[in-house]
């Protein structure tokens, strides 16, 4: 993706294109994804997430707003980029003052309602929505707030760059499980499960895997040692979905039962899932059952696990384990 800059409003397109870069310039520098979801609410509200735009269209009009958090006037913007060398609507000049400035300058100033410093906010694990309000309360303090849209928007933005950030982990992963699922030279085996066939547990592992995630485990993950390994690459459990009805989960989600058996949400009521060898233990898919998508069901499942971005300190490298259970279809 490049940046689209310019005095004027953007497409929905050109605005995604612009907060994945917002997104990579701030991920790179250790902010959260909740934090930086929260900012990209208010960016749009302000500005289109756009680094050229002047308040009502009147360029040049340094008493102003300008910029992608309207600076007014301009100036308090425009005088330090000059001054340090960067163009005006460089986007990493105003990405760098908003990480590195936004405290020293006294642009974000602590409140009783979101008594958070800006650094704590940078890695806040707060909602969107709480961090969208911090955000226009801290730092922006606009004179039209329209709080609920920054709060939706960033919700939007969070949503969007679950799936799409990061180099899109979550995209790739349901990819290459859906792939592999139409793909009936995979079969099911608890025998030989890092491929070509696969069990429940190494199917949806390899499938974040694949996709760049660093699940630790080696060949030894299984449905019982998962929480630990998958929220130690940037998983966590999430308690908005309805595990009976399937209602709330999303394209990515791991739903998990531990003693037995585990399965990828693709959203709207459809999972995609190893199951069984239907007692056909030879390589490959000979019913086209074995690997496949299927509507939601009640397994019954334990917990569901979502990819938030990040990853931590692993848990240590078990011994190869092959606890595993089939599912009858």
């Amino acid at each position: 993706m490049a940046w689209t800059i310019g005095n004027m409003y953007l497409t929905e397109s050109q605005m995604q294109g612009n907060a994945l870069e917002v997104h990579r310039y701030f991920r790179e520098r250790g902010w959260s994804l909740n934090a930086i979801a929260g900012t990209l609410g208010n960016m749009e509200k302000e500005s289109n997430i756009n680094p050229g735009l002047w308040q009502s269209l009147q360029e040049g009009n340094y008493s102003g707003g300008f910029g992608l958090v309207q600076w007014t006037p301009a100036t308090n913007y425009t005088n330090w980029a000059n001054a340090n060398g960067y163009g005006i609507t460089n986007p990493n000049g105003q990405l760098y003052w908003i990480h590195n400035l936004s405290a020293s300058s006294g642009q974000w100033i602590v409140t009783s309602t979101y008594p958070m410093s800006f650094e704590a906010f940078r890695v806040s694990e707060e909602s969107p929505e709480y961090l969208a309000s911090a955000f226009l309360k801290n730092f922006e303090r606009a004179g039209a707030e329209v709080e609920a849209e920054r709060r939706q928007c960033a919700r939007k933005w969070y949503n969007y760059l679950l799936e799409n950030g990061d180099d899109g982990i979550i995209k790739k992963a349901v990819e290459w499980a859906r792939n592999i699922a139409a793909d009936d030279s995979h079969g099911y085996s608890q025998a030989n499960r890092w491929g070509p066939d696969y069990d429940c547990s190494s199917f949806v592992t390899q499938a974040y895997r694949s996709a760049g995630l660093d699940i630790g485990g080696g060949a030894g993950v299984y449905t019982g040692n998962m929480i630990p390994y998958f929220t130690a690459a940037g998983f966590e459990k999430v308690y908005d979905v309805d595990l009976i009805t399937g209602a709330g989960a999303q394209a990515g989600d791991v739903l998990l039962n531990i003693a037995n058996h585990t399965a990828m949400s693709l959203g709207g009521g459809r999972i995609v899932q190893a199951s069984s060898d239907r007692g056909h233990p030879e390589v490959g898919d000979q019913t086209g059952t074995e690997i496949y998508e299927t509507n939601f069901y009640s397994y019954p499942w334990d917990c569901v696990l979502r990819y938030k971005g990040g990853g931590g300190v692993k848990p240590p490298e078990p011994e190869p384990l092959y606890i595993t259970r089939w599912i009858p279809g």
